[in-house]
């Protein structure tokens, strides 16, 4: 797993104010009074590493995650996690199964919304529904939603499929097989085979082997590519005017550089009565970045 140490405080322009310190050596320094030196050596006394991505990260010890219900992507399959007790797991699976066994749909003949209900398999806690992916729309479209409960952490994904293998659908199956197939076997393979790989943790736990960190959970490399994305932010009682955003996929890359885009984002800056405090290209343990400092209102 690669490592970069980056030591920094990014105040999301609409707070106001910003704060931002590189560990590293990098020219040209700024020099600073000295109560702003008190602020920034207390503000990095006690950092912590974390894991996001792809990445193993520093920030202060009193930052944590700001949102209880947190969010990651693989291959386009959002998944959700949040820490809470068995017993609060177990209640949200029967609620979850009575919100859909009593949904309506629209059209009569997609009844049942719930299609089929799926143990996970043995020495996993959890449950997989099939259900229609709207109740507008036809049954044909499903969804496989799945509920993983892991070292404390209540995990769900959801997974489009599809089942238009009824009568009804013949003629549209003629013309649009793509779309009229059952791919759902296909699917529940893959979706499971992404379940026995997810293991919730801490926010503070560091994996032992390749893998991507999302919020609360670790999935550890499978057979295949597949693509990643994360955005968490991060905040602290201490500093109530700073938040750590951070976002990581592995698959955007833009024609251009953050610091070609200098027109764009001085746009950016300008809308927001803001100004640039630093930028420039930096390289951290053989890691090459770029950096754009900014603060404003």
């Amino acid at each position: 797993m690669k490592r970069t140490t980056v030591m920094a405080a990014l105040l999301a322009l609409a707070a106001g104010y910003g704060i931002y310190r590189w560990m590293t050596p990098y020219p040209p320094q700024q020099d600073l009074t000295q109560q702003e030196e008190a602020v920034v050596e207390t503000f990095l006394t006690t950092m912590q590493t974390r894991c996001v991505g792809r990445y193993l990260i520093d920030i202060p010890a009193s930052f944590t995650l700001r949102n209880k219900v947190l969010r990651a992507f693989i291959n386009d399959h959002p998944i959700r996690t949040q820490r809470i007790y068995p017993p609060a797991f177990e209640q949200k699976i029967r609620r979850r199964e009575a919100q859909l066994s009593g949904e309506k749909t629209v059209d009569p003949l997609d009844m049942p919304f719930l299609k089929r209900k799926f143990p996970l398999p043995a020495g996993m806690v959890g449950v997989i529904f099939e259900r229609n992916e709207d109740k507008s729309v036809p049954d044909a479209a499903r969804i496989l939603e799945a509920h993983l409960y892991t070292n404390g952490v209540a995990v769900e994904v959801e997974v489009e499929a599809e089942n238009g293998t009824a009568s009804r659908y013949d003629k549209d199956r003629q013309q649009l097989p793509e779309v009229y197939r059952n791919s759902v076997p296909q699917k529940m393979i893959e979706l499971v085979e992404l379940l026995k790989r997810i293991k919730g943790r801490n926010e503070t736990d560091i994996p032992d082997r390749p893998g991507f960190c999302g919020p609360n959970m670790f999935i550890a490399d499978g057979d295949y590519y597949q693509q990643e994305e994360v955005t968490l932010s991060y905040t602290s009682p201490e500093y109530p005017n700073i938040v750590i955003n951070l976002d990581t996929d592995n698959f955007n890359r833009e024609k251009d550089s953050l610091l070609e885009r200098g027109a764009e984002i001085n746009q950016i800056i300008a809308a927001a009565e803001g100004n640039t405090l630093q930028k420039g290209a930096r390289n951290i343990n053989g890691l090459y970045g770029e950096e754009w400092l900014v603060e404003g209102n």
